[in-house]
């Protein structure tokens, strides 16, 4: 796999929980794999969607920080743009891409980093490939995966009082709105320790709807 040392690639995520797990499971894999040099580009809402699912870490491990191993969000992976223009990038990926994403690539509007990516990528014949979060899968379904929630109806069937999903979350994301416990998404990290502290399993995660 020597051959493939020190070439640099492009990903980037925009703000879609649909196959975000996976697809960062599969960056993970090519960079162990082949050693690749890794630039993580997010969308603002790519960032926020990624802290909810709990793949930050993954990422950072990933992209190091090191020369074209930076993580990128929002407009400030603008600045980096000419890269693409100079072809430093041997391919482009975009995944999980959401319809939002694929509807302004159809229509030639690149008004942020994600849309941006693309048309330079195109403009400079850069081999891209796109993961669209609406994909159907074999059954001809759209799937997509839920982040972190409590089932209320588990939780106030079993009125345990003292919580200890509440109590372990290290970001305090578990409030009480009207007497029952609710997992607040501006502050969930995705963490998964709600998941496994709940004995009566109310803390459900990832599911696929």
């Amino acid at each position: 796999m020597e051959k493939f040392m020190g070439i640099a690639i492009a990903w980037c995520i925009t703000g879609g929980g649909a196959y975000l797990r996976s697809s960062i499971d599969v960056m993970q894999r090519i960079k162990a794999l082949l050693d690749l040099k890794i630039t993580v580009f997010i969308t603002r809402w790519g960032f926020e969607v990624a802290r909810i699912f709990g793949v930050l870490p993954k990422i950072n491990a990933i992209a190091s920080g090191k020369y074209y191993e930076e993580i990128l969000v929002g407009d400030y992976g603008i600045y980096y743009i000419g890269r693409m223009n100079m072809k430093r990038y041997r391919l482009l990926v975009i995944a999980p891409a959401t319809a939002n994403t694929i509807a302004k690539m159809a229509h030639g509007i690149a008004d942020n980093i994600a849309s941006a990516l693309y048309s330079q990528a195109i403009k400079s014949g850069v081999p891209t490939v796109i993961l669209p979060t609406d994909i159907p899968n074999n059954e001809g379904f759209i799937e997509t995966e839920t982040p972190c929630y409590i089932d209320r109806e588990v939780c106030l069937k079993m009125d345990c009082g003292k919580c200890l999903a509440e109590d372990i979350c290290p970001v305090k994301a578990i409030k009480r709105v009207d007497g029952v416990l609710r997992i607040d998404l501006s502050r969930c990290i995705g963490c998964e320790k709600c998941l496994y502290s709940c004995p009566y399993k109310a803390v459900k995660c990832w599911g696929k709807r």
